[in-house]
């Protein structure tokens, strides 16, 4: 039998953040697909729930998510290899750390800002890599559905994660 805590991570309702700028790339450095995920992020926004046994914290698509979109792909992949990670959102002031040993994650949540508030939870391994690769799935089916990316853009999202370890998105 074991202890794990349950670990969640959904799209809430939509959210309208009032004042937040729309994605530019003055510099040009983003390719279409990034552009296009963020162009989805802020005028598709959402809350998103984070629930680690009975702790719920919410982020967003927009000004949280946008940040990690593309990196979140080799997170994952880097999760499945043993290899620490950690999902930064200094937008909501808040940082998940994973620390994957022996088939579990020891999981730390820290939230800054008036209070500081660190809470440790001991998650199953293969329960979270699948509700990381599951939302990413729901932002990008998402993304697809409303015209924003097209069919083959999964597959380019998904070899992002292909070198370091490519059983993570099988």
């Amino acid at each position: 039998m074991n202890n794990y805590q349950k670990f969640e991570l959904q799209l809430a309702e939509p959210w309208v953040w009032p004042g937040l700028e729309p994605p530019d790339d003055p510099l040009g450095e983003l390719d279409d697909l990034e552009i296009s995920l963020r162009k989805f992020c802020f005028e598709c926004n959402h809350k998103v729930a984070i629930r680690i046994a009975g702790e719920v914290k919410y982020i967003f698509l927009d000004p949280d998510i946008i940040l990690i979109l593309n990196e979140l792909p080799e997170k994952i992949s880097q999760l499945a290899s043993g290899e620490k990670i950690e999902l930064d959102f200094p937008e909501s002031w808040m940082i998940i750390e994973f620390v994957p040993a022996e088939g579990e994650v020891s999981c730390t949540l820290r939230k800054f800002g008036d209070r500081c508030q660190q809470i440790q939870f001991i998650l199953d391994l293969p329960q979270v890599l699948g509700v990381l690769k599951s939302f990413l799935d729901t932002v990008i089916q998402m993304a697809r559905d409303r015209g924003y990316i097209s069919h083959l853009a999964p597959l380019a999202i998904s070899l992002m994660a292909r070198p370091s370890n490519p059983k993570a998105f099988s």
